[in-house]
């Protein structure tokens, strides 16, 4: 039997021609930059042997054999020392300091490897005297840099944007520099304000320190900024808002450069973003307030309802930061659902479980605290548009009140040791569907008996959150108005997302069973002003470049909230944000089950009206109470028992 032996087949090689075009395009674009470095240090070293070092000066031509020498020798040494630094390879419209060093090392090879050549040589044919290249060299570096450094010198010329001002912690922070030297085509940095006393009348590139940021007032009239630029090395404090209040006051458009620690999450640098409601609510950051609640969360496992909404959101992720054995996130809404879990796995590897489910639905809801046998539960699910659940109170209380009770029972059965309720100030009141229900909510806490700790925290608005203002006035602002407010007086007790979850998780440590907390909601804002400064810090003039439009108050509101009812009090706790609310306990056990059921029973049946005025009257503080049974009285004569109702 024979076998064929296969031909082997020839390797692959790259056409001449193919090798020819990227040799002649390479040449036609690196050549001409290094033809002119050669000519510069050329005419560098023909100078300095025309001169003779200070003596006679040579007047008669050197020989042509000489010339063409003295060239070759350059091209060698520079060719050498161009490709040992890679100055072709360098975006030279950027250059730095270290692009300005290597072309410094460059020149000094090139000259020592010229003064190595030219000593070789014999001395009929030397071409330069022994020390010229030596003495040539500074004369010939300050010829190539200026040469290769030329178009970042260019992309420094003025430009023709809007003056901005720089108020920064530190004039020596990095993204003063960006700023100042890559310019955009909108803005030119023309000045910059420090909070550094010691860096006052230095320059940073050219661009003065005019001033300090006390005297901000008028460091903005004398440098007639159209805009200003915060360059901060944290987020934004409450000692930043009256800063902010000057530059809005002045009418000028604001911009938030983002801590350095922010700058690879943003994929860039100091990338400017817009004044936000946050830095204007001016809220305490208390970030690193979580970590003492690590010992709380940590190997355990936690479930958050509510997970895809923004309050239930940010929860999760400082959660996730605790290091938790298992973060259960409970949630109907499907895709906000996926994106909380992705978002989670990708930044961090803890183990993250999605549960697609309803909190109206008990029996999946008691399968799923089984399945995960919880140590914590944070409440955070509830419907919260005032307006709309007055429209529809039966959703209301089925979603509220029905599933707050649905997962207070099931997280009883599972054994659960600590449940979280995330409440808001307009239970106080009791003065909209929403309101009442969350009351009734905290009087689930407030008559909780048994092994499982449970207590609910109390806040206001969240700046930023879904139903919340802000988000509305700026796609208004961007629309080019009307910005529509309700009412001209109206307030609200405001504060960031961040803020209010990170005081939640703190509760932790210092929460006691069937308490009411309250956050620090600080001084009420008014809306009218909130919307006015958002407008202002985009460079706008209320009322003539966004017209402001009152609409009048909706079904449930109120021009002012209340974070503590009549017949309430508070009390501090060892955390100074975070107070104790003395509530009444309207209800035992039994009224409370009784009023849930009679509630679930008319919101189903549909009886709207009938459905209120019982939520409201639950609500209350004399609330009903369920009607007594009959009882069998006995009486007892002779040996004759008879029975009268």
């Amino acid at each position: 039997m024979s076998t064929v032996n296969p031909v082997p087949e020839p390797a692959a090689t790259v056409p001449t021609d193919s090798r020819l075009a990227r040799k002649a395009r390479a040449l036609s674009r690196y050549g001409p930059g290094f033809a002119i470095e050669v000519l510069i240090f050329w005419v560098m070293l023909e100078a300095f042997q025309q001169l003779n070092y200070g003596g006679r000066i040579i007047t008669g031509l050197p020989a042509t054999k000489v010339l063409l020498l003295s060239v070759a020798v350059v091209v060698l040494a520079m060719g050498a020392a161009e490709a040992r630094f890679g100055l072709y390879r360098r975006i030279w419209k950027v250059a730095g300091i270290h692009d300005a060093i290597a072309t410094g090392f460059a020149v000094t090879e090139a000259s020592l490897l010229i003064t190595l050549a030219n000593w070789m040589l014999p001395g009929d044919y030397r071409v330069f005297r022994l020390a010229v290249p030596l003495l040539a060299a500074p004369a010939a570096l300050m010829g190539i840099g200026i040469f290769r450094l030329l178009p970042r010198l260019l992309s420094r010329a003025p430009a023709t944007g809007s003056r901005l001002l720089i108020v920064a912690s530190s004039a020596s922070h990095p993204a003063v520099k960006e700023l100042v030297q890559a310019p955009s085509p909108e803005w030119q940095a023309v000045a910059i304000v420090t909070m550094d006393p010691r860096q006052l009348n230095h320059t940073v590139l050219g661009v003065p320190v005019v001033g300090h940021s006390d005297n901000l007032a008028l460091l903005l009239k004398s440098t007639r900024a159209d805009g200003v630029a915060f360059v901060l090395d944290r987020d934004t404090q409450p000692k930043d808002k009256k800063m902010l209040n000057v530059c809005l006051d002045a009418g000028l458009p604001l911009f938030i450069v983002p801590g350095a620690d922010q700058w690879m999450r943003r994929h860039g640098g100091a990338r400017l973003r817009q004044l936000s409601a946050d830095d204007l609510v001016g809220r305490t950051h208390r970030e690193l307030e979580v970590e003492h609640a690590r010992d709380q969360v940590a190997g355990k496992t936690v479930v958050v309802t509510g997970a895809a909404g923004s309050i239930g959101a940010e929860l999760s992720r400082l959660l996730a930061g605790l290091r938790p054995q298992r973060l259960v996130l409970g949630d109907n809404n499907e895709s906000g659902l996926f994106d909380i879990a992705e978002e989670l796995r990708m930044a961090m590897s803890i183990d993250v479980r999605e549960a697609l489910i309803s909190i109206t639905d008990r029996e999946p809801l008691l399968q799923l605290f089984a399945e995960e046998r919880p140590d914590l539960v944070f409440h955070t699910a509830a419907y919260k548009h005032v307006p709309m659940l007055e429209m529809h109170p039966a959703q209301a209380v089925i979603t509220n009140v029905v599933g707050t009770y649905n997962t207070l029972r099931c997280a009883e059965a599972a054994g659960v040791k600590s449940f979280v309720l995330i409440s808001t100030d307009k239970a106080v009141a009791r003065h909209s569907v929403m309101g009442c229900t969350k009351r009734l909510c905290e009087q689930m806490i407030l008559g909780r008996q048994g092994e499982m700790t449970c207590w609910a925290v109390r806040f206001g608005n969240v700046v930023g959150s879904r139903g919340s203002v802000v988000p509305l006035f700026e796609r208004q602002i961007e629309q080019g108005g009307p910005v529509t407010i309700t009412h001209p007086e109206m307030t609200r007790y405001m504060m960031t997302i961040r803020e209010a979850v990170s005081l939640v998780i703190t509760t932790l440590t210092l929460a006691k069973a069937g308490h009411v907390y309250m956050l620090d909601m600080g001084e009420a804002i008014k809306i009218v002003s909130l919307a006015e400064a958002l407008v202002r810090a985009r460079g706008l003039r209320p009322g003539a470049d966004i017209e402001i439009v009152y609409t009048g108050l909706r079904p449930g509101e109120r021009l002012h909230e209340e974070l503590l009812g009549a017949d309430e009090g508070s009390r501090p706790t060892d955390h100074p944000a975070i107070m104790e609310v003395v509530s009444p306990n309207s209800f035992s056990p039994e009224d409370l089950d009784w009023t849930i059921t009679r509630l679930d029973e008319l919101a189903r049946e549909g009886r709207a009206d009938e459905l209120v005025r019982a939520l409201k009257s639950a609500a209350g503080s004399q609330p009903p109470r369920r009607a007594e049974e009959p009882q069998l009285k006995r009486r007892r004569e002779g040996r004759q028992v008879s029975d009268e109702a």
